[in-house]
């Protein structure tokens, strides 16, 4: 098909992506961008602050090991498995076709609405900062289709300039939040509670919550964590996939849950351990933060590094999204023309029907609730469908290797296992009991999403059940 229109194109521009085009730091920019480190500070520390309290520190250091443990089973599953469909592709060499197309249909579920989310709180920050700073009122709408467009056309244009424009956002967001919390630790934090403490490193930080409250803050440091697996979506472009991408995977695994440790005990630190319930209170405890410590003009430095962070997860977000549709397209799973690469061997048919998708999904939702509360119904479901998809794909891991002939239980079945189980936690304590108000409707759209995608599932074997054959055959080329 032609990159617009989907008509039909030559032979060459259907031959799939640009091999050999990246390297394991693309894997590394990728993923570290796909979780938004800046924007995670941003968006989700208010919430884990109102579930634990200062304990939310100890709440990051509980996750760490399961996405150490995650990284691992990822890494094991990239030197088999070389697809654009990332853990997609996993689960369907694993489980089959009728698994692998729900698995499929709910995971691209997942990357629509962290793109959607993403784009519009991108919109709604980046003018209310213009209308508050320079009095210049641009709706954030406009704003929102703008990104969308633009990522959409670095998408179509090439990887390689979305991954440059990528890293530029990253590494100037994460320097900013590191700077500013280095500061408020050499400059000795708050006047009521000066001094380090261990405190948010113990349970009781939580107060009343206890471990129930802590649980609930794991799921939103599983959330900030959401992305880290987009990397594997690179392993038809990445040279050498069986090496590269397990180095990128683990880079990542080794310094994100780290930075994230730095600076939530910064930020606790910072806005005062005796002055928790007004962290939890704070719609934007960061900015006040800065503002405490760096003034108007810091203010805005760390703005601007949240907004751009925002926007780096929000693309990443919608590249990995973008290769899943594609590789969906091309399954027969999504109509055909979506599976095309174009003459430039990117995800062009793709990348359009992503963008549109973005736009459908999180303009009207924050035309009608804000743009910010949309991160928080989105935030939420991104969490339950990121914990399950993570807890499927451990225990694939172990069945997969097991059928394969290289199982062991020190590489696979131990890490895999253990991982599952620490991921599962934050899934019971965020469905269970159900969350108050609007937010206890959420796991239900979640289930509704399964079971639409069982239903097509279901449609498609009974009508064209080459599809699912084709699918299988299509993963065993790479």
């Amino acid at each position: 098909m032609s990159e617009l229109t989907g008509l039909p194109e030559t032979k060459t521009s259907q031959s799939g992506l640009q091999k050999n085009s990246l390297n394991w730091k693309h894997v590394t920019v990728l993923s570290l961008a796909g979780c938004g480190p800046a924007a995670s500070i941003a968006l989700n520390l208010q919430f884990m602050g109102q579930f634990a309290g200062i304990s939310l520190v100890l709440a990051f250091l509980l996750v760490w090991p399961a996405i150490l443990l995650l990284m691992n089973s990822l890494a094991q599953f990239s030197r088999h498995i070389h697809t654009a469909g990332g853990l997609y592709s996993y689960n369907l060499r694993t489980w089959g076709a009728k698994f692998g197309f729900v698995y499929g249909w709910v995971f691209l579920g997942a990357y629509m609405v962290l793109s959607a989310a993403g784009f519009a709180v991108f919109g709604g920050w980046l003018s209310e900062w213009l209308g508050s700073q320079f009095q210049v009122i641009i709706p954030w709408w406009l704003i929102t289709l703008a990104a969308v467009a633009v990522v959409t056309a670095l998408s179509i244009r090439g990887v390689t300039e979305s991954m440059r424009t990528s890293l530029i956002l990253v590494g100037f967001s994460v320097l900013v939040i590191l700077v500013l919390a280095l500061w408020i630790l050499f400059t000795g934090g708050d006047s009521v509670s000066p001094g380090l403490s261990i405190e948010p490193l113990l349970p009781s930080g939580a107060g009343a919550a206890g471990w129930s409250g802590i649980g609930l803050a794991m799921s939103y440091a599983v959330l900030s964590h959401a992305g880290i697996e987009e990397g594997t979506t690179l392993a038809e472009e990445v040279k050498d996939p069986r090496r590269n991408v397990s180095k990128g995977l683990w880079l990542v695994a080794l310094i994100l849950p780290a930075f994230y440790i730095l600076i939530s005990y910064a930020m606790v630190h910072g806005y005062g351990i005796a002055n928790i319930d007004a962290f939890g209170q704070d719609p934007a405890p960061l900015q006040t933060i800065a503002m405490h410590y760096w003034g108007e003009v810091g203010l805005g430095v760390v703005v601007i590094a949240a907004i751009v962070s925002i926007l780096g997860f929000s693309q990443a977000g919608f590249l990995a999204g973008t290769r899943v549709l594609y590789t969906l397209g091309r399954d027969h799973v999504l109509p055909q023309w979506i599976g095309r690469s174009s003459i430039r061997k990117t995800p062009a048919n793709a990348s359009m029907v992503m963008g549109a998708i973005t736009i459908l999904l999180g303009v009207p939702l924050a035309l009608v609730t804000g743009p910010f509360q949309v991160w928080g119904y989105f935030g939420f479901l991104i969490g339950i469908a990121f914990l399950i998809s993570y807890i499927v794909t451990n225990v694939a891991l172990i069945v997969y290797t097991r059928r394969i002939g290289v199982f062991s239980w020190w590489k696979h079945g131990v890490p895999a296992g253990a991982a599952a189980l620490i991921f599962a936690y934050p899934l019971y304590r965020t469905v269970w009991p159900l969350p108050p108000g609007e937010y206890a409707v959420l796991p239900l759209v979640y289930i509704g999403w399964v079971v639409l995608g069982i239903l097509l599932m279901a449609y498609t074997r009974a009508k064209r059940p080459e599809v699912l054959v084709r699918m299988m055959s299509e993963e065993s080329k790479f």
